[in-house]
């Protein structure tokens, strides 16, 4: 299948499909593989991934303590880019130490895998634009670089995108980041006007401004909020979905084709099967009509 027909298919199929061709040539994720379920916590993949699990909490542990005002810190967007990451690295690691890989319905996702898909898109976009605004819009050379800043603005991205691209091989879908990393970035550009026009409190020290962020400054520079805020949704938003989509491509793990194939085929065959029994009821009830 071609890539334009791959970006078609996107926005056809269901946001948590796991076919991705057309039914002449069936070809179906096969979620089990990609995401290593029910390999075990003493595995390698159980393994790596408690590690990432640990690293992540003490990145948002240190990134708290590091907070000149703690109890404030969740005001800005980086903690929760942190919070997405911790929440795919913990499912993801929940999936392989603890899930059950069960193959009986090879058509549909549990829960866990549908969460941890789906978070998996928010966290890595959504982490990507943080990286992005912070090092090209928010950070100066005067505050130097500290562990603190490099692993919330990048280094715990890091982590997520090697591990979904190249151990759980995450297939990330466009329809994922339209609804979750989209939303979220609304929401929070709300949360901001709000602050800035309505709140108008910052604990943290600024000479000119409560605007959390010197760039969105809602009050002061409304037409350069409103420039940023489009600038997110519709430049880097779609520019990294469009990249995370693109390198998830060649690394999908899918069933065999003669697997899906037999599926399809033993389906057929079991309502073939169900046919004769619905008719015979049918038939002995014209046979008793018939006699007089």
């Amino acid at each position: 299948m071609s890539c334009c027909q791959r970006f078609c298919s996107e926005f056809k199929n269901p946001m948590f499909s796991l076919d991705e061709a057309p039914s002449k040539q069936p070809r179906r994720l096969d979620m089990n593989a990609s995401f290593h379920i029910g390999r075990g916590i003493l595995s390698w993949v159980g393994v790596l991934k408690l590690l990432t699990f640990c690293t992540s909490i003490a990145v948002l542990v240190y990134a708290y303590y590091m907070h000149p005002v703690p109890s404030f810190y969740p005001a800005f967007l980086t903690h929760w880019g942190v919070v997405f990451c911790i929440c795919y690295l913990t499912s993801s690691f929940f999936l392989t130490a603890f899930g059950f890989a069960d193959n009986s319905n090879r058509e549909q996702a549990t829960r866990l895998v549908k969460f941890t898909w789906f978070i998996y898109s928010v966290a890595a976009v959504l982490g990507c634009c943080i990286a992005g605004l912070y090092w090209g819009a928010v950070y100066t050379p005067s505050r130097g670089v500290d562990l603190n800043n490099v692993m919330t603005h990048g280094g715990l991205l890091s982590i997520v995108l090697l591990q979904g691209l190249l151990v759980d091989r995450v297939p990330l879908r466009i329809k994922h980041n339209i609804v979750g990393t989209a939303v979220i970035a609304l929401i929070y550009q709300g949360w901001l006007a709000l602050h800035n026009l309505v709140i108008k409190y910052n604990p943290m020290q600024d000479d000119d401004d409560d605007a959390l962020y010197d760039a969105v400054k809602w009050r002061e520079n409304t037409t350069g909020a409103i420039i940023l805020t489009l600038v997110v949704l519709f430049g880097a938003i779609p520019f990294f979905t469009m990249l995370l989509w693109g390198l998830s491509l060649p690394g999908r793990r899918y069933l065999d084709d003669k697997e899906v194939v037999l599926d399809d085929s033993s389906q057929v065959e079991q309502e073939d099967e169900e046919a004769p029994s619905e008719k015979a009821p049918a038939e002995e009830d014209a046979g008793e009509d018939e006699m007089p």
